[in-house]
């Protein structure tokens, strides 16, 4: 089980919590955003039922340890949504019964908040709750080739790069 953040994650400027049944809106039209559709895996279907479906199965995917999946909120309009954080990878260890000691992570942001520091805050928060309150290792993040924007938010948030090649970086950030 991937507990939620408590207390919830903040600073001075957001705020990170679950998706809520209201924030579909938000989400399809994060899925429409070409750059988002460009940089991140969009699911099969991006219509309101499949975001409202899928916000929805948050509370199963924790419960399985699958993903957790926060919004990005500014602390004066919680109900704004700004964008994301998520885990995943969560899986045991090969051939044993302990837990996995790392996890992917990813973000995006939406268009009107790129550029001004929102996805660093954001990874900040979270990872540093994941490695502490989920006791991780290793946190791990790909960066596609031709995205610098994400490249800067992993390196500002203290991530190292691993490893380059033609279609991207892996980035890692360790206890």
């Amino acid at each position: 089980m991937i507990p939620l953040p408590d207390p919830p994650l903040s600073d001075d400027l957001i705020g990170l919590r679950p998706w809520r049944p209201p924030d579909a809106g938000a989400l399809v039209a994060a899925w429409a955003d070409p750059e988002i559709a460009r940089w991140t895996t969009l699911p099969p279907r991006t219509d309101r039922a499949y975001a409202q479906r899928w916000i929805a199965g948050g509370s199963q995917r924790r419960e399985r340890s699958l993903a957790i999946d926060l919004v990005i909120v500014p602390l004066a309009d919680p109900s704004d949504v700004w964008g994301e954080v998520g885990l995943w990878d969560l899986g045991r260890v090969p051939n044993s019964s302990r837990p996995a000691r790392q996890a992917e992570v990813g973000w995006w942001v939406d268009a009107d908040q790129r550029g001004r520091g929102v996805a660093t805050r954001a990874l900040l928060l979270f990872s540093a709750w994941a490695l502490d309150a989920l006791g991780l290792h290793r946190l791990v993040a790909h960066t596609k080739a031709g995205n610098p924007a994400s490249t800067r938010v992993a390196e500002h948030a203290g991530f190292q790069l691993i490893e380059a090649d033609d279609g991207g970086q892996l980035f890692q950030l360790t206890r």
